[in-house]
């Protein structure tokens, strides 16, 4: 991410995707249920220190943040976790 105004407008997608509240994340990252809302606001006046927290918190969850290109702009996704080795050697398989 370039900006930390981009970091917190992809910080809402990553919450929506996993599917949490705004109190869900604001209890995972150790910041107040306003803090999420005012970052997700893109308001100015949040620490940076606050952006970290629930960015990392998300990350931790699996919520992987991509970088804008020339093709496309920054963006979120779930990562995948297979949850078994496919003992064919065939990959991963879902469990």
């Amino acid at each position: 991410m370039d900006s930390i105004s981009e970091i917190m407008r992809a910080l809402r997608g990553g919450r929506a995707l996993l599917g949490l509240s705004q109190e869900e994340l604001a209890e995972l990252a150790g910041v107040s249920r306003q803090i999420v809302v005012r970052i997700e606001k893109c308001e100015g006046n949040v620490l940076v220190e606050a952006v970290e927290k629930v960015r990392a918190a998300l990350e931790a969850a699996g919520v992987a943040f991509i970088d804008a290109t020339r093709e496309h702009g920054p963006g979120v996704a779930v990562t995948r976790r297979p949850s078994a080795v496919d003992p064919a050697g065939q990959g991963f398989v879902e469990g």
